[in-house]
């Protein structure tokens, strides 16, 4: 590939940079939507862990430290949890830069600015919370770096640039354990580079060991078997189970696909044409096949398929349907244009229906920005009716309520999948609810006999609990006897 001119080299670097702030500025009116569940849940649990609670026993959790420390750093900077969208924000510019010089490295400028112009717009990704700090956000950091430190390296053969792959590729699996994306492509440009030379493996799984090293060694330490347990055990003792056959796959599988399907369709048919474009360039068809097969790896290992998981596959999604367009339009700048137009149209024509909306419709139209609000008014009931040393429960997987009303409980399993899949977490909530000391408030934001099919936490309720309040449809149950508040 001929040296681009210097001029050449900071007018591409200027349209990356250029797309970055385009891909902030799209993120910024995400920022005031409220937390996620999920997002919320972890704040929750980031923030019982700055406080001393025992992490993997009491603060539990099933993703490793990377994720929580960096909840830890943002509410060091907002204890509110205002600096949470802003890290959102943040990551999203980011992994426009490293996507634009992704491209670059491997296709050339114009591609690299494509890519970033991409990804700028569709990575906001509204239906599949691309504007929230999910674990596969924050784990398309450090991997979609992997690939451009290992692209780098390929170029420059610089060791450093190895060494730097290595500890993002790993630092990606300490936000999220199915984050091997970035790891899949660094040993593809490995093996598209130098064959079976071990050297340059040795370094590179050397540098992915460090970060993951250290998350396992401290894990061991505060938690011992039990960090396993969250990370990855209680998902693999659950294989097999009444509620994770191939039919509750399958049909979480075309659900999730069908909640998916506005954001990738277009993305992900102009990504085949750039993978069909590279097939004859072999280190580049080795490198985005293999990131791309790290990033449905991970989308596969939970088998749950929240809309979600599908961020993860964005970077390279997004730098395959630049390599489309610009291989579509090498000779016509027209064609180019319209190709690229046809990949942004369905996340275009989202962003252009919000502006005539009001307030009201926006909110709407944007996932969990009703339920948001909703648990902010709930969070504000429980804030006004109980002591800030009383414990509330949730029934069930609404976790932001626990951070957003700075209350606490001793049950570890704050979302609905652990209580499914581990043998006795179920149990452990019936005597936590049957108990002297059992929460002060429970928000039933789902039936029990969805949780308890065998209708013992109905019961348990009903014998203990006295409706207090209703908020948004929600009712809010007041222990009848109230225990010594723990």
């Amino acid at each position: 590939m001929a040296q681009p001119r210097p001029r050449e080299t900071r007018r591409a670097a200027g349209a990356i940079l250029a797309c970055a702030v385009l891909a902030a500025l799209l993120r910024l009116p995400f920022v005031r939507t409220g937390l996620s569940m999920d997002e919320g849940g972890y704040a929750h649990v980031a923030r019982e862990w700055s406080r001393g609670v025992p992490l993997y026993r009491q603060a539990w959790l099933d993703r490793p430290q990377g994720l929580l420390l960096t909840y830890r750093m943002l509410l060091a900077l907002d204890h509110d949890g205002g600096a949470i969208r802003g890290g959102a924000v943040a990551a999203g510019a980011l992994i426009t830069v490293l996507v634009g010089v992704t491209g670059w490295l491997l296709a050339g400028r114009r591609t690299g600015a494509i890519a970033a112009a991409l990804y700028a717009v569709v990575g906001v990704a509204p239906r599949i919370e691309g504007f929230t700090l999910n674990g596969e956000l924050l784990a398309s950091v450090p991997a979609t770096l992997a690939v451009t430190a290992a692209l780098l390296w390929r170029r420059r053969r610089t060791p450093a640039w190895l060494v730097v792959a290595g500890i993002a590729a790993g630092g990606a699996v300490t936000m999220k354990p199915s984050g091997l994306d970035g790891l899949t492509a660094a040993l593809a440009v490995l093996a598209a580079t130098t064959g079976r030379h071990l050297r340059g493996y040795a370094v590179l799984l050397a540098g992915a060991a460090l970060p993951v090293g250290l998350c396992a060694w401290h894990g061991w330490t505060v938690g011992g078997p039990r960090y396993w347990h969250a990370l990855a055990g209680y998902q693999l003792a659950a294989l097999g189970g009444p509620d994770t056959g191939a039919d509750d796959r399958a049909t979480a599988l075309l659900r999730s696909l069908g909640t998916a399907a506005p954001e990738l369709a277009a993305l992900g048919v102009a990504a085949g044409v750039g993978l069909w474009s590279v097939r004859r360039q072999r280190p580049a068809t080795i490198t985005v096949a293999a990131w791309l097969a790290g990033g449905l790896v991970g989308v596969n290992l939970g088998g749950s398929y929240w809309p979600h998981y599908w961020v993860q596959l964005l970077p390279p999604l997004a730098v395959l349907a630049a390599v489309a367009v610009t291989t579509v339009g090498a000779h016509r700048s027209a064609l180019r244009t319209v190709a690229f137009g046809a990949v942004l149209l369905p996340q275009v024509a989202w962003l252009a229906a919000l502006l005539p909306a009001t307030p009201t419709q926006r909110q709407r139209a944007v996932p969990y920005a009703e339920a948001a609000r909703r648990d902010a008014r709930i969070a504000a009931a429980i804030r006004a009716g109980t002591r800030p040393e009383d414990e509330i429960f949730v029934l069930v997987s609404q976790a932001d309520i626990y951070f957003l009303a700075g209350r606490r409980t001793d049950y570890p399993y704050l979302w609905g999948k652990p209580i499914e899949k581990i043998p006795d977490a179920l149990p452990r909530l019936r005597a936590m609810l049957d108990g002297a000391d059992r929460p002060r408030v429970v928000v039933l934001n789902h039936d029990p006999a969805r949780v308890d099919r065998t209708g013992q936490v109905g019961r348990i309720l009903a014998e203990h609990y006295r409706p207090w309040r209703e908020v948004d449809g929600v009712p809010l149950l007041r222990a009848a006897e109230a225990g010594p508040s723990r």
